[in-house]
């Protein structure tokens, strides 16, 4: 490799800073390939070498004499991977352009050769070895192309090299048994000719320029050497391409030579040339040639003006005659077919070529064919229809022009036509593949758009080979891992820490057997040894054939995902722990009332602790657990309530444990919305207050009580005076003093008693809280009464304003009557030195409003404040309940009560109370 190296650096090759570039068209590299007689050959080793090389990992290539690869194939993995050093179709290997490489290297010296990877001088190429064989044209001695075999380093085949030159050598013995054919034709050729009238001397050439017979004369003259070349023949001459003159100069004075190209099956095998001596006389026999359409053209061609003889008579071939026959191969063919002559004007056209091109037959051969072509495919240096291309078969793509305007791409194969061993001109068949250029489009930017995500995902992506080994990874899989890919490609995954080995292989197993695109998280191992969490993706790829090739894993770290959700985990259990603890009932249920979670304590009311609740609604709930039926299905009602107010709703639900006993909740419900005003859920908390409806119950006994004990003193009062009053007048009977009003006046005194005990009674005896409609007035009234005897004791004057038209509340009497005491026992209290009272009723709209105003020392901002707590009060030896029951009773009543309060001024209170509805 040292020669190599140095012949770089004398050329100022860096390929270590360059990728090697792409120098052949996808055109070009089909054109290549239609050489039949070499692609007969080649096909299929090319074929062979893929079979044997598939289990050692390795990619078939063929590159033609230039050094450009027109065949790759193998593991498509692999492929991908050799990508990434541009080692595609079309792209240079010659050592002038990519350095020291099996390929380049083989060319220049013309022997086979075996570059390990380190030993190349070429961009990336130092992850793989290739092999490579260059095979010659057994006539020219030319290169044809190499033969190459490329592999990853590590899995480098010792019989790599042995393989390229076998193949080689089945290829050039192949070519020259078909030298040794051609040579037979010419022969043959040969003797035709001399069995002709020929007057001049003439000999036949193959295609490397050998002699193959020739006449005696030129034996005798010396114009044949030992190695059977002809002397004096220029170089061009060798090429056999095309008729040609020269003159060489003898002893005896100036020869003159025609070379003419003998054509056998389509393609040139060999030539003949003719010698006319120095006197000058012309050959008495040449072969019959074409017209020159030069001549046609008014051009003199260089031997116009010789004389031509007719050709000698030949037994004629069997062959069909039938002109239906060839015309109906012609007009009958699907494929456009059109016949041109050397200069591209159409002759002739079948009617596929009218619907190709739109263009009547009629207005085709009066076209030439260039001009159907679009200006953008009309490059002049390599025009497919040029003479140049015109000297054997061609197959290529290009766009036409319709009719129309529109575009349409074509596959063409160009056949020229001889007459006589002379090109006469040229005939292409066409078909339409705009579809297929599409479809040809469409994955060329899907592969561009698979590159890029390659390129650019965060995911890790790992190519391996059928037995798990690695074959390609992308950037992310360094940065996630830490190998880099020259480190891992050709080894098993080292990601997969040594506990997990066996599982590993289990799953590897199940994965090549079953064949399916498998998913599952895992933990892998980073090159520090430090482990993280993945989910993983494996696919299978499968060729045409339904081969399995390879597979593509899909790895994305999920480290951070893991934490975050063993962090969320722990955090719901804790919830749920907190949850589950709560004294009350907490339930959470979706947009459409399904549960979604409830607590233990939520379970237990509904005993639920048994049963699948979540995702049903109240409605199933309720046949799963019969007791509770009316009180879910009320859960339910109360449900749409808070749904159509889109507010949290707090209310008391009564539930029935059994026959005897219920127990009453304070439930609150809390609906939940997105941005979008859609549900979301409803949260649902109930506190059990029965015990607190208990005590609030005692307490207002209590107060009651109190009330009754404070108010008997003036009950006491109120009674002695009547009693007073009925004592002196039962003296007065007993002293004789007997009048029949005395007896009037004690039964009204005994009714003001009993009237007084009634009221007391009323309001100390324990009753059934029973809600009915009731009028205000006179419970007002009544209240005052029994106030009056007090307030009169504290020089404090009461004034009752009534609207007589105010309609009823819905209430329980003796309720609403200990309020509007409590209240009216702390407006006298308020007023030690005496005042005025006023009380005022009056309906307002849906509700009626009672006020009551004292004239007292007011209360201050702050304590207004805390009105209505428990054991919070302005008076000595007050206990705050009096005021914390009267606003549970209000509240009780659907009402509400506002105290306002100014110092040195008075405190009003104001009590509104929902009207009755049937009187609304």
């Amino acid at each position: 490799m040292y020669e190599s190296w140095q012949r770089c650096q004398e050329q100022s090759i860096h390929p270590l800073s360059n990728r090697t570039a792409i120098t052949l068209s996808r055109e070009e590299i089909e054109a290549f390939w239609q050489d039949d007689s070499l692609q007969r050959i080649l096909k299929p080793l090319l074929l062979k070498l893929k079979d044997a090389s598939m289990d050692s990992g390795h990619l078939v290539t063929f590159c033609n004499a230039a050094g450009d690869i027109v065949h790759l194939d193998g593991d498509l993995s692999l492929m991908l991977k050799a990508e990434d050093m541009n080692f595609v179709l079309g792209s240079s290997w010659a050592e002038n352009r990519a350095g020291t490489n099996a390929i380049g290297t083989s060319l220049v010296t013309g022997s086979p050769v075996q570059v390990f990877a380190a030993e190349h001088f070429c961009q990336e190429v130092q992850k793989w070895t290739c092999s490579a064989a260059p095979i010659r044209d057994p006539a020219t001695r030319d290169i044809l192309g190499v033969f190459n075999l490329t592999g990853l380093w590590r899995v480098y085949h010792p019989h790599s090299l042995s393989a390229v030159i076998s193949a080689r050598q089945t290829v050039e013995s192949c070519l020259r048994n078909q030298l040794e054919q051609e040579r037979f034709r010419l022969t043959e050729r040969f003797s035709q000719l001399v069995s002709s009238v020929v007057g001049s001397p003439f000999l036949v050439l193959d295609r490397g320029g050998k002699v193959i017979n020739a006449s005696n004369m030129l034996y005798e003259q010396g114009w044949i050497d030992n190695q059977q070349n002809l002397i004096g023949a220029p170089p061009a001459a060798l090429t056999v391409a095309s008729k040609m003159q020269w003159e060489a100069e003898h002893v005896r004075g100036m020869w003159r030579f025609e070379l003419i190209p003998y054509i056998y099956g389509g393609k040139p095998i060999g030539s003949v040339v003719y010698a006319i001596p120095p006197s000058g006389r012309e050959p008495a026999f040449r072969e019959k040639m074409a017209p020159d359409v030069s001549v046609e053209a008014g051009v003199a061609a260089p031997d116009s003006d010789r004389r031509q003889l007719p050709e000698p008579r030949e037994t004629a071939k069997p062959f069909i005659r039938s002109e239906l026959f060839y015309r109906s191969l012609f007009e009958d063919n699907p494929s456009a077919i059109i016949c041109c002559d050397l200069q591209g004007n159409i002759l002739d056209a079948n009617p596929a070529a009218e619907r190709l091109v739109g263009f009547p037959v009629e207005d085709l051969q009066a076209t030439n064919i260039r001009s159907l072509i679009l200006s953008d495919c009309a490059d002049a240096q390599r025009h497919p229809f040029s003479l140049a291309a015109m000297s054997r078969p061609q197959e290529f793509e290009i766009a036409v022009r319709h009719k129309n305007g529109h575009s349409i791409d074509v596959s063409i194969h160009n056949f020229p036509m001889y007459v006589d061993n002379e090109i006469s001109g040229f005939y292409a068949i066409a078909k339409d593949i705009t579809r297929h250029k599409q479809i040809e489009a469409d994955l060329r930017a899907t592969k561009e758009q698979l590159d890029l995500y390659l390129r650019n995902t965060v995911d890790s992506i790992v190519v391996l080979d059928v037995g798990f080994k690695i074959l390609k990874v992308n950037r992310a899989f360094e940065q996630m891992f830490g190998w880099s890919e020259q480190e891992v490609i050709g080894d098993k995954l080292p990601t997969i820490p040594d506990f997990l080995q066996e599982d590993y292989e289990k799953l590897h197993a199940e994965i090549v057997r079953n064949r399916h695109v498998t998913s599952y998280e895992t933990v892998r191992q980073r090159k520090d040894g430090t482990l993280l969490n993945v989910s993983t993706f494996i696919s299978p790829l499968s060729d045409a054939k339904g081969n399995l090739i390879a597979f593509v894993a899909i790895q994305r770290d999920i480290t951070e995902h893991k934490r975050m959700e063993a962090a969320l985990i722990e955090n719901a259990k804790q919830l749920r722990t907190l949850i589950n603890a709560m004294p009350d009932s907490v339930c959470f249920k979706d947009g459409e009332g399904h549960w979604i979670e409830a607590n233990d304590c939520c379970l237990r009311i509904f005993e639920l602790e048994h049963v699948p609740y979540q995702g049903k609604h109240d409605e199933e709930l309720a046949r799963l657990s019969p007791h509770y039926r009316s009180a879910l299905l009320q859960c339910a009602e109360s449900d749409k309530r808070a749904w159509e107010e889109g507010k949290p709703v707090r209310l008391e639900e009564i539930i029935f444990v059994s026959r005897e006993e219920s127990r009453i909740f304070d439930v609150r419900k809390v609906p939940l919305f997105d941005p979008d005003g859609r549900r979301i859920g409803l949260l649902v908390i109930s506190h059990d207050i029965t015990e607190l409806k208990k005590t609030e119950e005692l307490l207002r006994k209590s107060e009651k009580l109190s009330v009754v004990g404070q108010l008997a003193a003036g009950v006491a009062h109120e009674i002695r005076n009547p009693l007073t009053s009925i004592r002196g007048f039962i003296q007065f009977i007993q002293e004789g003093n007997y009048k029949r009003e005395y007896f009037q006046t004690i039964l009204s005194e005994l009714d003001r008693i009993q009237s007084v005990v009634n009221e007391f009674l009323v309001l100390a005896k324990p009753q059934v809280i029973n809600f009915t409609p009731r009028n205000l007035s006179p419970l007002l009234h009544q209240v005052v009464e029994l106030l009056q005897t007090e307030a009169i004791l504290n020089n404090v004057q009461i004034t009752v304003e009534l609207d007589e038209t105010a309609t009823m509340v819905n209430c329980e009497e003796n309720q609403l009557k200990q309020v509007f005491i409590n209240i009216l026992k702390n407006a006298i209290e308020a007023m030690p030195n005496g005042g005025r009272i006023t009380i005022q009723l009056q309906q307002l709209g849906d509700s009626l409003s009672v006020r009551i105003q004292d004239q007292g020392e007011g209360i201050g901002e702050e304590r207004i404040q805390k009105l209505g707590e428990p054991f919070y009060t302005t008076k000595e030896k007050g206990t705050g309940l009096g005021l914390m029951i009267s606003y549970k009773i209000i509240q009780a009543h659907q009402g509400n009560m506002k105290i306002s309060s100014q110092r040195n001024k008075g405190t009003t209170v104001e009590i509104t109370l929902p009207v009755c509805a049937s009187f609304a």
